[in-house]
């Protein structure tokens, strides 16, 4: 529904000539000196528009003031479904009289996210979010006149399921009565989350604390200041968990509008005739774009399952991988190769090609490496060398080794590049982490040329302390300035206790991470691993943990499941720079451990396809000597959070990082 706000005339005025004082009224300045128009009215009351008049003959430079129409609208709209708001541009003439203006015009809008306005027809086509805007429109006939006012979209989606619109009308005119001990319990999201604003639509979960009746009426509400989404539920509906998943449609709705404002959720309950509201929970989504895929191990299973991240879809990408188990896994930063250790019939490290198809049986594979190569292994920046080392669990007497990332052929390096457990590469190449044997955090410089340089410890753990004896399993932020790892009693993960804590790349003091850790006295945290993703202000960082996720019917209890927090990418020495976290939709409910997070496992620009299917860009086009490769596409430019194969693939002031459009990160 379209709201109008009383007419306000926006007048501009015409600048003066050169060398005078600008005058109250336009002035004449046709190749002469400049003079007062004869007819023109010299008082300051204000012209009303007359939309009666007849169109004049004038030209454009006739105009003396511009007015948009509507002033201030308020457009309510549905996600999902298409709604316009059309302006309409009346100009005044020197002669008093107006009339519209239909040439020589150019509308913008300063919020793009709220939609499209055409820059000629000045019709908006709302994208189906909520937010407020500066419409503007000037003229390009060489005049300065311009006009603005100011956009209102509110969005909402109601959802029913099995529940009539007269009695969700009646709900909503009731006020909360029941005891405080009765209304719903909030589950999930955790209370101060922070999530990306591409995120899956989250399973929003409860517990009831009343004696529930399979006639209740549930309504559960999520709102922003200018969106509000809804869902109203019986009981007795089939397959009702106390659990509701928004829609795409509207969840986008909510999670991109008012990115400053917090998310506000409560659950009602209407039960015997009396209404139980939840007390207010407050989440949020942030300016942040992430996708690609999360590589897991599934001890249920004896291989790694794939979650497509941006659909929260579980794949089974390679169901016979050459023996009857992998487990133990590192996949390199572009998200094209996979190293994994079989186990069954022998022991050996294979490396797999991700852009290629492995539901074969057995998958193909690049390369498979007998013992006594070691299981735990780390691809460097370009994913040509692979560092290969004892894991936690499995240990040995052995130094690191290095390999052909490719071929997996042992690679003679100058120096070691470390001796200990689970080695990690830092995205710039530059550095090996790792827990050293007396279970210390040390780090190997790469110097190139595959040399390596002393080994140096930059964190003892207390040996005193028997819940922080070991420092295992560091892991890199994408700029490569700090990392995280987890303290506890063991190198396993959800063995004994264990948290998350970060420390510089110089080292120094160590910052125990309390938001992921639920809490400052939370132990549940395990083996963090950081996304390629820099973006909206933050990285992201998975880990495992055996917290409960939602409530009993819907949710995951006594497992070991993925979780995902957000850390501040500009961290202060002492300050905690995690947020709550967010549980990683997708993966099963049994135990999921190991993931690594890495960008769609596609081609960039120049590389070689067969279809488009096989590129970043989704283009595969023969280039000059015919040969079929990844081009930019050829149609209209990438927009923020699409996929990319390059930067000219994205449109104006995006890059295309981690095979994705966004914001480039602050250097």
């Amino acid at each position: 529904m379209l709201r109008r706000s009383p007419t306000l005339l926006l007048t501009v005025a015409l600048t003066a000539c050169a060398g005078e004082e600008p005058p109250v009224i336009d002035v004449a300045c046709d190749g002469g000196p400049c003079a007062t128009p004869p007819d023109a009215d010299l008082t300051d009351a204000p012209v009303t528009p007359s939309f009666d008049v007849p169109r004049s003959s004038a030209s454009p430079t006739d105009l003396v003031a511009i007015t948009l129409d509507p002033v201030d609208p308020t457009l309510d709209v549905t996600p999902g479904t298409p709604s316009t708001q059309a302006f309409r541009v009346t100009g005044r003439q020197r002669d008093g009289r107006s009339r519209d203006v239909t040439l020589y015009r150019r509308f913008t809008l300063d919020n793009t996210a709220l939609g499209a306005l055409h820059p000629d027809t000045g019709v908006f086509t709302s994208a189906g979010i909520g937010g407020v805007g500066r419409v503007r429109v000037a003229l390009v006939d060489g005049s300065t006149l311009t006009a603005e006012t100011t956009l209102t979209v509110r969005a909402r989606a109601t959802a029913l399921a099995g529940v009539s619109e007269a009695e969700r009308a009646s709900l909503d005119m009731m006020r909360s009565t029941g005891a405080a001990a009765e209304v719903p319990a909030l589950d999930y999201p955790l209370a101060r989350a922070v999530l990306p604003q591409n995120v899956y639509p989250p399973l929003v979960q409860w517990t009831p604390r009343h004696m529930a009746r399979p006639a209740d009426v549930y309504r559960v509400r999520l709102s922003r200041p200018h969106v509000v989404i809804e869902s109203y539920v019986r009981a007795n509906t089939t397959g009702f968990t106390h659990s509701w998943r928004p829609s795409p449609e509207a969840w986008r709705a909510l999670a991109q509008s008012d990115l400053t404002a917090p998310i506000t959720l409560t659950v009602a309950v209407l039960s015997n005739g009396t209404l139980r509201e939840s007390e207010a929970r407050v989440f949020r989504t942030v300016d942040a774009v992430i996708a690609g895929s999360v590589y897991y191990w599934s001890p249920s299973a004896s291989r790694l399952r794939r979650i497509d991240v941006d659909l929260a879809r579980r794949v089974d990408f390679l169901p016979s991988p050459g023996d009857r188990c992998i487990g133990c896994h590192s996949v390199s930063r572009d998200g094209r190769r996979l190293a994994g250790f079989l186990e069954g019939t022998g022991e050996a490290l294979a490396l797999y090609d991700l852009t290629r198809d492995l539901t074969g049986t057995p998958a193909a594979v690049e390369a498979r490496l007998p013992a006594p190569v070691r299981r735990c292994t780390s691809f460097n920046a370009d994913g040509t060398r692979l560092v290969s080392g004892d894991c936690g669990a499995n240990p040995s007497s052995m130094a690191f080794s290095i390999l052909n990332g490719a071929t997996g052929a042992a690679v003679a390096a100058m120096g070691s590049p470390g001796n200990g457990f689970d080695p990690e590469w830092s995205p710039d190449g530059q550095l090996i982490a790792y827990t050293n044997r007396s279970d210390a955090l040390t780090l190997t410089p790469a110097l190139g040329g595959d040399r390596f340089g002393a080994a140096r410890v930059i964190h003892t753990p207390a040996m005193a302390d028997a819940t922080m004896r070991v420092d295992w399993h560091p892991t890199w932020t994408p700029d490569s300035r700090w990392m995280a790892l987890q303290r506890g009693e063991n190198r396993r993960t959800a063995m004994g206790r264990g948290s998350l804590w970060m420390i510089a790349r110089e080292g120094g003091a160590l910052v125990r991470l309390n938001n992921a850790n639920n809490g400052a006295t939370g132990e549940d945290s395990f083996r963090p691993q950081f996304s390629p993703f820099n973006s909206g202000g933050y990285f992201w960082l998975l880990f495992t943990t055996a917290r409960p996720y939602g409530n009993a019917p819907a949710g995951v209890r006594m497992q070991k499941q993925i979780w995902v927090t957000a850390i501040n990418n500009r961290p202060t020495t002492g300050g905690d720079p995690s947020e709550v976290p967010y549980y990683l939709d997708g993966q099963e409910t049994a135990t999921a451990l190991s993931p690594y997070w890495t960008p769609a496992p596609c081609r960039p620009n120049g590389n070689g396809c067969g279809t488009g299917a096989d590129c970043c860009s989704g283009e595969c086009e023969p280039d000059s000597a015919g040969r079929s490769v990844c081009v930019t596409p050829r149609a209209m430019c990438v927009a923020r959070g699409g996929r990319c194969g390059g930067d000219s693939d994205c449109c104006t002031g995006l890059a295309c990082t981690n095979a994705l459009c966004d914001l480039p990160p602050p250097q």
